[in-house]
């Protein structure tokens, strides 16, 4: 009987030494707890270096021989020269004052990268414990410092406008951020521009329209039907062109850029002889040509020239400069003729017009003007004048006086010689 209590009471003290045992070691083991105490800067922009320090903190016993690990993944790498795994060595209790280490890694984020919170794993490993602890619910803000629209592009077509008509204008955008950006509005200020009213209107549709989401780095375009005042002066006009977005984050956004729309057009021209003091051969007289703007956008800087030719002599300048014609309006440029010895019943004569447009285009208009001629007797018959024979007396009496002039002067050189 003795022997059997004895034997209880030793296996009960076995019992007892191997429960305070498992206490020691299993009840009061390491216990590490790791968070994110710092991130600089926070968010980190896509593209460029953060510094992330980690704090591990120990709730239990004295934790041995410390390894620490970063396991980073896309989006995020070690800039070159930071390893991965740090040996931290002991990290104690509460009792001995060193129960918390902070570990710091310097992490670059992939240019590619969209705005987003993103998971970082590390894990450690203790002395006296086979397997790697790891976490990985810790996460690191990426986001751009600005989500940028841009006004990649603009069009019209027809490129030039002519007042009275339609034109679509298509704006291209794009979105330079790395993150989603909503309800994307554009809107057209057609009130004025500069310091004048603009002569368009929307067609089919208001000055404002709207996407109500843009991926990262993608273009979107948006179409406007506008008319144009049918008395809108030929010129560009510039119209302001406000755009309101939000990010992934419900930032507001506000930009202002600017388009422009040409209006223009073609100018009508006619150009032909108003009337003519020349009606025969061998005479001299003068001819007045028309120039008449009939189209919409004014002429500017009307340049006329006169080409040569074997049936004629040009007695005055072969080129006359008009200047600016207005729509609807015309001017006359007056050239004086000697006509040559001809069996021809009629004279072509070479006019060339150079001009630009209200938007500084340039144009060249080349038009061969016919001019009737006739014998004595047929110009007598039609009743034309034939004054013309004293202008050409004019001529020659210019021409005596000239060689009279010229003659006395040489002559008085070689007496002095």
């Amino acid at each position: 009987m003795k022997k059997l209590i004895w034997l209880i009471a030793l296996v009960l003290s076995v019992g007892v030494a191997i429960a305070a045992v498992n206490t020691q070691y299993f009840g009061k083991a390491p216990d590490l707890r790791v968070s994110i105490s710092i991130q600089d800067p926070d968010p980190v922009e896509p593209g460029k270096e953060t510094e992330v320090s980690f704090k591990i903190e120990n709730n239990g016993t004295t934790a041995n021989n410390v390894v620490f690990e970063i396991v980073p993944e896309y989006p995020f790498s070690l800039v070159p020269g930071e390893s991965a795994s740090k040996f931290i060595g002991t990290i104690g209790t509460s009792q001995d004052g060193k129960q918390s280490v902070i570990v710091r890694y310097r992490l670059k984020v992939a240019q590619d990268a969209v705005d987003d919170s993103y998971k970082i794993k590390v894990r450690w490993k203790i002395e006296g414990f086979d397997s790697w602890i790891m976490l990985e619910n810790l996460r690191i803000k990426v986001q751009s410092h600005d989500a940028v629209i841009s006004v990649d592009k603009f069009m019209t077509e027809p490129g030039v406008v002519e007042p009275g008509s339609k034109t679509k204008l298509t704006i291209l955008m794009k979105n330079y951020a790395t993150s989603l950006l909503k309800d994307v509005k554009v809107t057209l200020d057609l009130g004025k521009s500069g310091d004048e009213s603009t002569p368009f209107s929307p067609i089919g549709s208001t000055n404002e329209k709207v996407i109500y989401y843009m991926e990262p780095q993608s273009t979107k375009s948006m179409e406007f039907e506008l008319l144009v005042d049918p008395d809108a002066a030929s010129k560009s006009y510039k119209i302001p062109v406000s755009i309101r977005y939000y990010d992934s984050l419900n930032k507001n956004y506000n930009k202002s850029n600017i388009v422009t729309i040409v209006v223009g057009g073609e100018p009508d021209v006619s150009v032909y002889v108003d009337s003519s003091t020349v009606y025969k051969a061998k005479s001299a007289g003068e001819i007045t040509v028309k120039i008449v703007n009939k189209g919409l956008p004014d002429m500017k800087f009307v340049n006329v020239r006169l080409a040569n030719s074997s049936k004629y002599r040009i007695i005055s300048p072969s080129e006359v400069y008009i200047g600016n014609i207005d729509s609807d309006d015309y001017e006359t440029a007056d050239f004086k003729l000697y006509i040559e010895r001809t069996s021809d019943k009629k004279l072509v004569l070479p006019l060339a017009v150079d001009y630009k447009d209200a938007n500084n285009k340039n144009y060249k208009n080349v038009v061969n003007l016919e001019l009737p001629l006739y014998s004595s007797s047929e110009a007598k018959k039609l009743g034309l004048s034939e004054g013309n024979g004293s202008f050409t007396w004019v001529i020659l009496i210019v021409l005596a006086v000239a060689g009279f002039f010229g003659y006395r002067y040489w002559k008085k050189r070689r007496k002095h010689n």
